[in-house]
């Protein structure tokens, strides 16, 4: 008998509207990150599936000053995003819309990172299951999966692990049982018994002839989100002994030490940086 979807869980399942080139995209955000500043001030993250706002990220060329030359470089809209209100522990009043920017992004691994631009506190924050423990888990543990379904407020479905290591384009997912529909994409799954978040519904499975099996899906697993937060130097968001200021800062050192090793390098060649131009994207700051 599936349980009561602890009240937190659905106050951190935010609703996303991303208004950019080719029209408008929406999906589903989940809050993974919210502290308090030393000026009293909060910062707050959440994680999505990168093609659900992707019509805001775009990368253009541009002259670099340093390298004396064009770059590619990215440059990232703005996106809305919808926290939700309850009366009554579960039943939705209304919505609170809140501009979010894209802090990171990996086109492959159909990730991003979003953070809130107010300041306030948010109602909830979700519990990442603990980061190297996955061995633990077990198929046929239930599991429920919360979302924007559709475009609705949060909508939950309860289903069962059903697979671990299945490879889709060389990357790992697990297959799940909880049903989503389109909407719920950037969302997330948690273990039901503890409420612990063990990954982003990502894809549905589909027949030969192309109809969708909302009955099974496959969700980015919390191990690649764990390795994506580390890629993009946001370790903060799971490891205390990491702060946001100094992960801003290791983020800049990287883009100048990628930037001079650009330099360098053509150098090294003999041949002046100024003579053509370079396919390699400047990394997200």
């Amino acid at each position: 008998m599936a349980t009561i979807i602890d009240r937190d869980i659905l106050l951190a399942c935010t609703r996303i509207h991303s208004m950019g080139k080719g029209g408008t995209a929406g999906g589903s955000g989940t809050v993974i990150y919210s502290a308090k500043n030393d000026d009293g001030s909060y910062s707050t993250y959440l994680l999505s599936n990168e093609h659900v706002v992707d019509n805001n990220i775009d990368v253009k060329e541009r002259w670099d000053a340093l390298l004396r030359r064009t770059i590619k470089d990215q440059f990232l809209g703005t996106v809305d995003v919808h926290f939700f209100e309850y009366k009554w522990e579960h039943r939705v009043v209304g919505a609170a819309s809140k501009q979010a920017d894209i802090m990171a992004f990996d086109k492959d691994e159909d990730m991003a990172l979003l953070k809130i631009r107010s300041e306030m506190p948010v109602p909830a924050v979700v519990q990442m299951y603990p980061k190297g423990e996955e061995s633990k888990l077990r198929i046929g543990m239930p599991c429920v999966a919360v979302g924007a379904a559709l475009g609705e407020a949060p909508i939950t479905s309860y289903g069962r692990l059903s697979q671990f290591g299945r490879e889709i384009d060389n990357r790992e997912f697990w297959l799940q049982s909880a049903p989503i529909i389109y909407g719920n994409s950037g969302g997330s799954v948690f273990l039901e018994d503890i409420g612990e978040y063990i990954g982003i519904p990502s894809r549905i499975a589909v027949t030969y002839g192309g109809d969708a099996i909302t009955h099974l899906s496959y969700i980015i697993p919390i191990t690649r989100i764990y390795k994506f937060l580390e890629s993009q130097m946001f370790r903060f968001v799971y490891d205390k002994s990491f702060t946001e200021e100094g992960e801003r800062k290791a983020r800049e050192e990287k883009l100048r030490a990628d930037r001079m090793r650009m330099a360098s390098r053509e150098i090294e060649q003999g041949q002046k940086p100024s003579e053509q131009d370079t396919d390699v994207a400047v990394p997200n700051s």
